[in-house]
């Protein structure tokens, strides 16, 4: 299990959905398009949990951000069905393989409230995930 092979797993799932949404990963250049939705993927990683007295099993968590760009003053129905398909497409329980790393979803994604930034409404998705290695 590594960071790059968990990040594999989930950014290969959310770039199975249909009709995949243009892309900002992370340091990756991307000059978003006006009036175009879009979204930003980020891998947030929680501290390593070490179990067992040898600390040969060691479990990775945290959470990947997926945070939705649509334009702003068009409604929010779009980037809510948007969020939910994301939501959806995580559904708990699943286990994620790249390689030989398996990535678990054992909670419902959260998707918050949107807000304007800019020219865009942003609504953020919250996806947890875990990793063992052993």
């Amino acid at each position: 299990m590594s960071i790059a092979t968990i990040r594999a797993a989930l950014e290969s799932r959310l770039n199975g959905m249909a009709s995949p949404l243009p892309s900002a990963w992370e340091n990756v250049s991307y000059t978003p398009i006006t009036g175009v939705p879009w979204q930003r993927v980020n891998l947030l990683v929680n501290d390593p949990v070490d179990y067992a007295v040898s600390s040969d099993v060691v479990e990775q968590r945290g959470i990947l951000q997926v945070t939705l760009y649509f334009p702003a003053g068009a409604g929010s129905a779009a980037a809510a069905a948007r969020a939910q398909a994301i939501a959806d497409r995580f559904a708990p329980v699943q286990t994620l393989i790249s390689g030989a790393t398996k990535v678990e979803i054992l909670r419902t994604a959260h998707i918050a409230g949107g807000q304007v930034v800019d020219e865009w409404w942003c609504v953020p998705i919250s996806i947890y995930w875990r990793s063992f290695t052993a």
